[in-house]
């Protein structure tokens, strides 16, 4: 009786994540679907998780504060349609700049309380479980050795987020490394919105790739300003936001980053804006390193980047470190 309860709990649980999976998919489709027939340049799948550390053991790796994240990034040629008085002409970023691009995304970040690892209580004085469901479109205004992006976030936080199921849902595949979690404290129901300004540019030195960047986001969601440098190092490192006519059909580059953000707000620290909300009190200067690698084989590419991120709230000193996942395809590379 109790194997025939306990499977009975895992199938409403896994048709409870495919109902919501499929009410995302479905969302994303009709949100992406009319700009399917525009000229597209890229299709990327991005995967944030803790369990990607992979130089620790699958016992040993944090599931807490930024503990996933999932998007799917389309890019098109030419601004976005929220975008077309910015600029006189939409010239398709092809081998030569000026030009433009756009993206639109949809994602969802997951956030999760620090547990005792004894009985999965959350621990006192942390940051509460949130998860925030959200599409986003950026407009690229592409010179040869600069970058400029403005994009626009819409979100959703609480429970229509999906969060919690989903977190179950992966922690039932792999019980062994994955204590049950039960969500409590939790940022609740709110939409969110961010506008985002960022500006990068390219100086290279050889094989060596610079890339100075920096930005703001400015919304209930986010509002920061943040500056950094990025790095690349590879033998044949490829243009990164043009194709290029002769490229090797196969090059591997070391990848790195490392940026600072002066955060004024973060919705899944401060909490909800216009109601009554669990919250924590953000640290006002956050510092993020990066360091990976990344593979490209004709138009396919491949990285893993490892992130360590300090210490976002006063009642927390340690840094968090999580990893990444990511796999595109280029069209032209």
């Amino acid at each position: 009786m109790r194997i025939g309860a306990g499977a009975e709990r895992v199938r409403a649980r896994v048709a409870g994540v495919v109902r919501a999976l499929s009410c995302a998919g479905l969302a994303g489709g009709v949100l992406l679907a009319p700009f399917a027939a525009r000229a597209q340049r890229a299709v990327v799948v991005r995967a944030d998780n803790d369990a990607f550390n992979f130089w620790q053991q699958p016992w040993a790796r944090p599931d807490e504060e930024y503990t996933s994240g999932v998007r799917l990034t389309l890019d098109y040629d030419g601004v976005a349609p929220w975008a077309r008085h910015l600029t006189r002409a939409a010239r398709a970023c092809r081998e030569t700049a000026p030009c433009e691009s756009h993206t639109y995304a949809l994602g969802q970040d997951i956030y999760t309380a620090v547990r005792s690892p004894r009985d999965s209580s959350v621990v006192p004085n942390g940051r509460p479980d949130a998860g925030v469901l959200w599409v986003s479109s950026t407009t690229r205004f592409v010179r040869p050795s600069t970058l400029l992006e403005l994009g626009l976030t819409f979100g959703v936080t609480g429970k229509p987020s999906l969060a919690e199921p989903m977190q179950r849902f992966f922690h039932a595949l792999a019980p062994s490394f994955n204590r049950p979690i039960t969500w409590g404290r939790q940022v609740p129901t709110e939409p969110v919105f961010a506008a985002s300004l960022d500006a990068r540019r390219i100086m290279r030195v050889g094989a060596l790739e610079m890339q100075p960047h920096a930005g703001a986001s400015l919304g209930n969601l986010l509002t920061e300003g943040r500056a950094g440098v990025g790095a690349r190092l590879g033998r044949a490192v490829l243009h990164p936001w043009l194709a290029m006519p002769r490229r090797p059909a196969f090059d591997v580059a070391l990848v790195g980053d490392a940026s600072a953000r002066a955060v004024a707000r973060n919705e899944v620290l401060n909490g909800a804006l216009f109601r009554r909300s669990v919250r924590v009190t953000p640290r006002p200067f956050v510092t993020e390193l990066e360091g990976g690698v990344r593979i490209r084989w004709r138009m396919f590419e491949a990285a893993w980047v490892a992130h360590q991120t300090s210490a976002e709230y006063v009642t927390r000193t340690a840094p968090h470190v999580w990893s990444t996942l990511e796999a595109g395809w280029y069209r032209g590379r």
